[in-house]
């Protein structure tokens, strides 16, 4: 192993078939019933075996049949032909079942037709701590058979340490100690070993909430899915989970147990995959058939499902759009909306940036503002700037609104209330201000309750939505401000704008500037010196709705190099692409309910892009920031949409589960202006 292959397009049916046990989830003790059936094997031929715990017994189930075959006969005890409490089992590729009591922390071996086992791993006193004694087990969990030389491999649970048994009477230790350490376990249950890779060792870390994986004779495991210590129900974490299975192309297939849920998640990706529609509680094991179809040991129902696989056809050409999934992955706060003011929980999230490294720079509020910095892959923020409430340079007032960052590392606050910007060295303990500062009014060398603003990447030009004074003004000195757009009465003609709150300014294209004109509910394009704006999402007129034709206060925006507009449609909750010249958007996050599933936004504030192409959301009324990653770019092969829809200007493909929408190329340090 890993001899399981599975197609790279590969999805699974929503709803599981009955192939053991009662689909009511009776339970009982004739051939086509089960009472708590704990693990399952399949075999070559798609046989499906049982271990029918409370029955104290193992079926056997051939394929279109539902009534078992008695294949071993059991009772409880503590004989060779009884059982304690079945805790896992498996096979050898000659047919041979195993299976391991937890209770009696052994590992029995019952040839075919035979009425008896024979002890093959175990079998010493019972023991909750390891006291040298190799032949001690306390209350093991899982096991896995290596299909040729039939060596054992446990999770000695209670003992935190994964144990290798040679034969009946020598063990190895594997690894493992008590702790959270990337050496330590708590509470292993389920593991792999993917053979034909060296032996390298999967481990279901249950009380870590992760699992690990063990390169051969390295001293230390590595987390390959779950944050350490940290349960959740966003997909990147795990809570309780207890088996596992890798396939040839080194997924993982993980029995997310008290999420009710199934993930499958890449070796190296930051977050897995739920396989879609599949919400299964109890599940004690996991296990494929060769064509690739998933059959789970649904233990609180009495009864064994199967979930049919299908494998999308691949296209012969490039993907000619891109897609995004339209689960997101929570990166940084609480997957389920709570607030708090810790390294790992956010509060009334300002504003968010992404700098050329991918990592994220947050600027929130509880007891006071901070500013923290999350790398690639770590949810854990590191604080680089505190700030109480108050006017002074060490200070921001109760109303920041947006930061950015330049090509040096510069951090810059604009901050609404005091109507300054202020600009942060790296390490500083204050900022200098860079922009206003000047009081509140409409003379160009001061701001009104601006909201949004864009730091030239190599210039550091600022150029900011003065959003009471309802203009667009370029700050190229800190003393004093041009007029770029608007200015005057709030209003809806071409050279007006009603409370202007994101910008972005396309430095490739001459500083063509684009304007989410928020209580006009549109977005405006002005060339470099001109006098009008031209409406290029939205509704001229300044009506809002949730077509896709239409905005709802849109707060930010940002542009990929294809001049595709990816719009924050704050009043919709959702996330648009606008392409070019297109006179509709394209959904691409969210959608027009708000919620707290991965798949949904509440109130959102900001959107940028990382360098492959993700949406960095910063999802205000959640308390998290969420990463909506790139499953398709037009260089990479995909599978065939099951639907396609298309006006003049634009064009969606759908795929399950995902959106094509458009090609994609960004830049670092490209970005929009914050709300």
């Amino acid at each position: 192993m890993s001899a399981l292959t599975i197609c790279s397009t590969a999805v699974w049916s929503s709803s599981g078939t009955t192939v053991a046990g009662s689909s009511r989830g009776s339970s009982g003790t004739t051939l086509a019933l089960l009472n708590t059936p704990i693990s399952i094997t399949v075999d070559n031929n798609s046989n499906i075996y049982v271990a029918d715990t409370e029955n104290y017994r193992v079926l056997q189930f051939r394929v279109n049949s539902t009534t078992g075959i008695l294949r071993i006969n059991g009772s409880s005890g503590t004989g060779l032909n009884q059982f304690s409490t079945m805790t896992d089992m498996g096979m050898d590729a000659n047919g041979n079942i195993y299976v391991l009591d937890g209770t009696l922390a052994r590992v029995t071996k019952w040839t075919p037709g035979s009425a008896s086992g024979i002890l093959v791993a175990g079998g010493g006193p019972f023991i909750d701590y390891f006291d040298g004694h190799m032949d001690s087990m306390g209350q093991p969990g899982g096991m896995f058979i290596e299909p040729q030389s039939m060596l054992i491999w446990i999770a000695d649970t209670n003992n935190s340490r994964i144990v290798k048994w040679v034969n009946s009477s020598t063990a190895l230790t594997v690894c493992g100690s008590y702790g959270s350490n990337s050496n330590q376990f708590i509470s292993p249950k389920g593991l792999f070993v993917d053979t034909a890779a060296g032996n390298t060792l999967y481990v279901v870390d249950s009380g870590n909430h992760r699992v690990q994986m063990w390169l051969p004779g390295a001293t230390s495991g590595k987390t390959v899915a779950g944050i350490t210590g940290y349960y959740g129900t966003g997909l990147n974490q795990l809570w309780n989970p207890l088996a596992i299975v890798v396939d040839s192309n080194q997924n993982m297939y993980i029995a997310d147990v008290t999420n009710a849920r199934i993930l499958q998640w890449k070796v190296g990706a930051s977050s897995g995959v739920s396989i879609e529609g599949m919400t299964v509680y109890g599940t004690s094991t996991i296990s494929f058939d060769p064509n690739g179809s998933l059959f789970i040991a649904d233990t609180a129902k009495n009864r064994v499902l199967r979930f049919a696989i299908s494998c999308l056809p691949i296209s012969n050409s490039n993907c000619p759009m891109t897609v995004w999934a339209s689960n997101a992955t929570t990166i940084a706060g609480s997957p389920m909306g709570i607030a708090g003011f810790t390294s790992t929980l956010l509060s009334n999230i300002v504003d968010i940036m992404v700098d050329k490294n991918d990592s994220i720079y947050v600027l929130d509020y509880g007891t006071y503002y901070r500013m923290q910095i999350f790398y690639p892959g770590s949810q854990l923020g590191r604080t680089i700037i505190n700030a109480t409430v108050g006017s002074d340079l060490n200070q921001f007032s109760y109303g920041p609104s947006a930061i950015n960052i330049d090509v040096n590392g510069n951090m810059y606050v604009l901050d609404g209330v005091a109507s300054r910007v202020t600009k942060w060295v790296p390490g500083a303990s204050a900022g200098i201000v860079v922009a206003g500062g000047n009081g509140k009014g409409q003379t160009l060398n001061r701001l009104y309750s601006p909201w949004g603003f864009f730091v030239e990447p190599n210039t550091s030009y600022i150029w900011i939505a003065d959003s009471y004074n309802n203009r667009i003004v370029k700050w190229i000195n800190k003393s004093t401000a041009t007029l770029v757009a608007g200015g005057g009465a709030s209003g809806s003609q071409a050279n007006q704008f009603n409370y202007p709150e994101g910008l972005f300014v396309d430095t490739s294209g001459s500083n063509t500037l684009y304007v989410a004109d928020t209580k006009n509910h549109r977005i405006q394009k002005w060339l470099n010196g001109a006098s009008n704006g031209t409406t290029v999402a939205g509704q001229q007129s300044g009506v809002s709705g949730s077509a896709l034709n239409q905005l709802n206060y849109p707060f930010t925006l940002t542009m990929d190099t294809n001049k595709s507009l990816y719009i924050l449609d704050y009043g919709n909750n959702r996330i648009v692409l606008w392409l070019l010249g297109s006179t509709s958007g394209i959904l691409i996050a969210g959608s027009n309910t708000y919620g707290v599933l991965p798949s949904q936004l509440y109130h959102p504030y900001d959107v940028r892009l990382d360098s492959t192409g993700a949406l960095i959301v910063n999802d205000y009324g959640n308390n998290r920031i969420q990463r909506f990653p790139v499953l398709c770019s037009p260089n990479t092969a995909s599978s065939s949409a099951t639907s396609i829809s298309t006006n003049a200007t634009s064009i969606a493909i759908t795929l399950q589960n995902t959106t094509i929408a458009a090609p994609l190329t960004t830049n670092s340090l490209t970005t929009s202006a914050s709300e």
